[in-house]
């Protein structure tokens, strides 16, 4: 799971209430808007790890217990092909025999996400861009999409009202916070005029 969202420092501009535990429903001035939690976590989380690195600041913190992750040799080569680019992203891995890796340390901002996940995630990305010839720069970026990915809140947890707050207050730091990484839109607007047409108000 995700880091607890931090509680914002001045209160919110903008009232939200959490649907159906994946849903974020925002008054705006000009109508509604739901967010996809998930969604746009995963886009917060992203933009924030890029932040750190291109600030050459993002050091993975290490791990009281290091976790060691079981791999077929394919996958324990392609991983410890990449050991450098992991290392900028934050993940820190070392082999710790055969086809086994032990994960040293990860960054701060992916909670307590398992490092197995992480790393499975990782593979089929460096996988997919090996594949294309992807060069160092590509295949960090596709390590902080996993990150991001793996600790971004899930549908179905259940968010406290400083956590809805904070969520929905950073969706403007961001200009791309509109997408996730992959693409897929974090909200979907109604207009008032729109409701009002619904209802047959106009």
């Amino acid at each position: 799971a995700a880091l607890p969202l931090e509680q914002p420092a001045e209160p919110p501009q903008e009232r939200a209430f959490q649907l159906h535990n994946r849903y974020l429903v925002v008054e705006t001035k000009s109508g509604i808007e739901v967010i996809d939690q998930h969604a746009l976590h995963e886009r917060v989380l992203y933009e924030q790890l890029r932040e750190r690195v291109a600030a050459g600041n993002l050091e993975g913190q290490a791990l009281l217990l290091p976790e060691r992750v079981e791999l077929t040799p394919a996958e324990f080569e392609l991983v410890t092909g990449h050991l450098t680019a992991l290392g900028e992203a934050g993940v820190r891995v070392e082999s710790f025999g055969g086809s086994t890796v032990v994960v040293q340390a990860k960054p701060a901002l992916v909670g307590r996400t398992p490092a197995a996940e992480i790393i499975r995630e990782v593979i089929d990305r460096l996988a997919a861009l090996d594949a294309a010839g992807g060069d160092r720069r590509l295949v960090v970026e596709e390590v902080l999409h996993s990150l991001s990915c793996r600790a971004a809140i899930k549908a179905g947890n259940p968010l406290s009202q400083p956590e809805i707050d904070t969520l929905v207050a950073d969706r403007h730091r961001y200009p791309g916070a509109r997408h996730c990484p992959h693409g897929r839109p974090t909200s979907l607007m109604l207009s008032r005029q729109e409701l009002d047409r619904q209802f047959r108000r106009t």
